[in-house]
This record gives structure tokens, sequence and C-alpha cells, in this order.
């Protein structure tokens, strides 16, 4: 049952980090920096040395801390490739395979490779509190961070641009389960709100009733719930990070898990009411949950 949305999330596994380097112009692996500048990779011409103590775009971050030197902002780097999370065509994977469609955002976050028209509209490092979080939700060394028992905790994310054609990605790792919640779950959703009720979709991890671990992927709307799933080796194992994705396609969604260690990777698929989402969500239950990033990249509506 895998899809091209376990081959994202493969690829989103697959993290490196470019050391810095430079040399006085041209920088690059095989060349660093002299004292006091650092090497700007995102530089039109290609990377270059510059002044560590300057401020190329005026946005009150010097250089030798800012990685989006040629746009406000950049204080943060989700991946460590030494471009900053707001100019990053893939904030959440160093450069690996070049933009093929030429729509300013790389693979793995490039949901569909061969169509042009995506872009990324909201990526979040955690590296501050989010508004509106309720108790449950801590915000610490770049993670959001949450404890949950048997109600069902969710951190809203609005989409102030929308489309029904969105990947959802997010990364998790469980830090511990619920002793008396039946039900432990973790992942990432969408939703729609409208005039007579909320139409959500939720895709992520699931342990029920002990210890069966599997993927599940629920939709909510109109009073009806549906839902598909498929067995999974390990959904909760706490020395793995998951990586998990949610893309809508007009009326019809897809749902993928993966970690380092699972002995299977897969999704699975429903078909939905087609409402084009109008929040992100990361939800958990029964379980403390430490959550890396989430990462909306949407399409042509």
């Amino acid at each position: 049952m895998c899809s091209t949305l376990s081959a994202t999330l493969l690829a989103c596994g697959a993290m490196t980090t470019e050391p810095p380097s430079g040399g006085g112009g041209a920088c690059g692996t095989a060349s660093k920096c002299g004292d006091g500048q650092v090497c700007d990779r995102t530089a039109p011409g290609g990377a270059a040395c510059i002044s560590a103590s300057g401020d190329l775009d005026g946005d009150g971050i010097p250089n030798g801390k800012d990685f989006c030197e040629h746009l406000a902002g950049g204080a943060s780097d989700e991946d460590g490739d030494g471009i900053g999370d707001d100019c990053d065509a893939c904030p959440i994977a160093a450069p690996g395979a070049a933009d093929a469609d030429g729509d300013a955002v790389m693979a793995p976050c490039d949901p569909d490779t061969r169509t042009p028209g995506d872009r990324v509209l909201v990526f979040n490092g955690f590296n501050a509190a989010v508004a509106g979080a309720s108790p449950a939700w801590k915000f610490q060394n770049g993670e959001a961070i949450v404890t949950a028992g048997d109600t069902t905790e969710a951190l809203v994310i609005p989409l102030a641009a929308t489309s029904n054609h969105v990947a959802i990605f997010t990364s998790y790792q469980i830090e511990a389960s619920s002793t008396t919640a039946a039900t432990a779950r973790a992942g990432v959703g969408s939703r729609t709100v409208l005039p007579m009720g909320n139409s959500e979709i939720l895709c992520g991890g699931s342990r029920d009733s002990g210890a069966d671990q599997i993927l599940v992927l629920q939709t909510d709307a109109n009073m009806s719930q549906t839902s598909n799933s498929m067995g999974l080796g390990t959904a909760f194992n706490p020395s793995t990070r998951y990586q998990v994705v949610q893309q809508i396609d007009g009326a019809t969604t897809k749902c993928a898990v993966n970690g380092a260690s699972m002995p299977e990777r897969g999704a699975v698929q429903l078909q939905t009411d087609g409402n084009t989402p109008t929040q992100a969500v990361l939800y958990a239950r029964g379980a403390t949950v430490r959550f890396s990033y989430i990462l909306v990249v949407g399409g042509m509506p």
C-alpha cells in the first residue's frame, strides 16, 4: 500500500547538514570564510563570504546570526542547512533534489514535483509560543510539547491562504504514554470551520486497547465519521522520531507515516466532503508528545 506519500516521508527522513564554509569570496564545502566573515548561502549569485557583523537586509539580525541575509527574518534554521526557515524552499530537509517544476518548493516538501503552483503557506518550528494554545501545550527548545489525557488536545494553526490541494507535514516523538487512557493518538490534521459546524480530517499514529499500533486516517463531517487504517509495527515507540503527512486533493485525502526504525511504512486513503481547510492542527491523546514543526504546502485551488 506504499504510495508517493511514503516516498516523500522517506526523503524527509534523510536530513543532512552541510558544514559552514567559504573563503574570502565564494564559499562552499571546500573553502572557508575568513575571520569576521560568514558564508551567505542565499546570495543570488551563489554562496559568498560576507561580514558577520553587517546586516544586508536591514532586519536587525546581524549576518552572523541571520540565515536569510536577503529577506527579513531568518533567525531560525530548522533543518540546519544554513538557509533560514523564512527563505528555505524546503525548511524540513537539507537541499537534495532540484525544483523540477520550478515553483520554488523543493522535494521532499513538494507534494507534486511534476506540476508547478505549490507554495509554502505555513511553517512553524516552534521557536516561540503559539497564540491561543491551551495550557496543555508548552513551547521550548524548538518543540511544541503536549500532555494529553483521555480527551484530545489540539494545537490550531490558522491558514491565511487556503487551497483544497494541500500537504500538511509534522514530525513527532512520544515522550510517555498515559497509564490510564485506553486510546493514545498523535498526528496532524486539517479543519474547515463552517457556519453549521466543523469538518475535520485527522492523520497519524494510534495505539488502541493495549499493544495494537496502527496508522489512522479519520474524517468527521456533518455528524458522520469515517476512517481507514492499516497495521504498523510501531507508532508509539519513544525511541523513534515519526514523520507524518496528510495530503488533500479535492475530495480525496491520503495519510502516510514513517519512522527510522519502523518495519512497515504505508499510506491510506479516504474520500472527503471536498471542503477547503481553513486551519491546520496538531493533535494528541493519551500521551505526552513532542512535535518538531508543522509545515503546510498548498497548490492551486
